[in-house]
């Protein structure tokens, strides 16, 4: 059962938390924009498996027939130590990310959650403290997320990707991500560097990128976003960012490790945070600019 919990202070915002579900909604003027689930069996993380704009508009695909293990707004590291936990639930060896606890804020509205980074042995490799904060911001909303990674043994951890390479040019994925509903094919993108196409843009580094398309359904065009902002604080600013068109996958990702592992000593903690900005029409770059040097700098 869904209850409501804080953040009913924040004007416009309410959320409801469901325990026995794994279940954390967010409604935005009355409207529910935002669902985060941690105890659906067929998914290798949690996630936002509901993303809209603060205009009704839908922004991602939850469990796409393409790539079921893409579950709209997610983290995902792709290899641990040599293990897949990006997919590899799908092929036959259960590597996941264990929800521990999980804990609606109160003054905020969002949330606090601790996972475990579990092996198909059952080794728990690394431990993370993640937090997520929404707010609102001038006709949309953001989306800020916290992850601070430890080892969970008394050895040090390697964090691994796919190559990006020439023959791998798809490579380089492990992080945060948000797959989007196919009306975003042929999107713009528009960084802090200027506007490019999907292809120019992908594995270049920028402090904020946002990936905007035409909807389906109007006479009118009308438009949507999200823009991925990468904060200063984080090792490797700025990120280098994945900017998917296929015919079948549009995709942004912050690829942290897209030029090299990262070897995660014990006793260290790993500490990423980025933002999103989830809006309705064209990106505005001026005001992401701003956005940017308000919450991420």
């Amino acid at each position: 059962m869904l209850e409501a919990k804080g953040a009913e202070k924040a004007l416009g915002l309410q959320t409801n938390f469901s325990e026995e579900e794994g279940l954390w909604e967010l409604s935005l003027n009355g409207l529910k924009v935002l669902e985060y689930v941690y105890r659906v069996p067929e998914d290798p993380n949690p996630s936002f498996r509901l993303v809209k704009t603060a205009g009704g508009q839908s922004i991602t695909l939850y469990h796409p027939w393409d790539h079921p293990w893409h579950t709209g707004i997610f983290f995902s590291w792709k290899y641990i130590n040599g293990l897949n936990f990006w997919e590899s639930m799908y092929h036959g060896k259960k590597n996941v990310a264990v929800t521990d606890s999980f804990q609606p804020l109160e003054n905020d509205a969002g949330f606090r959650q601790t996972l475990s980074y579990l092996s198909f042995e059952g080794e728990t490799l690394v431990k993370e403290s993640r937090v997520v904060r929404i707010e609102q911001e001038s006709e949309g909303y953001l989306i800020h997320w916290n992850g601070s990674f430890t080892t969970a043994g008394n050895s040090s951890i390697t964090l691994d990707r796919t190559e990006y390479t020439e023959n791998t040019p798809w490579g380089g994925y492990a992080g945060l991500s948000c797959r989007f509903d196919r009306n975003f094919l042929g999107p713009v993108i528009t960084t802090d560097l200027g506007n490019y196409t999907a292809e120019e843009a992908y594995a270049k580094p920028f402090k904020w990128c946002d990936y905007s398309g035409k909807l389906d359904g109007y006479v009118e065009e009308k438009w949507a976003g999200v823009c991925l902002m990468d904060h200063f604080s984080n090792l490797r600013h700025p990120s280098p960012m994945l900017t998917y068109d296929y015919k079948d996958l549009q995709f942004l990702h912050a690829a942290f490790l897209l030029e090299k592992p990262y070897v995660l000593q014990k006793g260290e903690t790993l500490e990423l945070n980025y933002t999103f900005y989830v809006h309705d029409g064209k990106a505005d770059s001026n005001l992401l600019n701003s956005i940017w040097e308000k919450v991420c700098n």
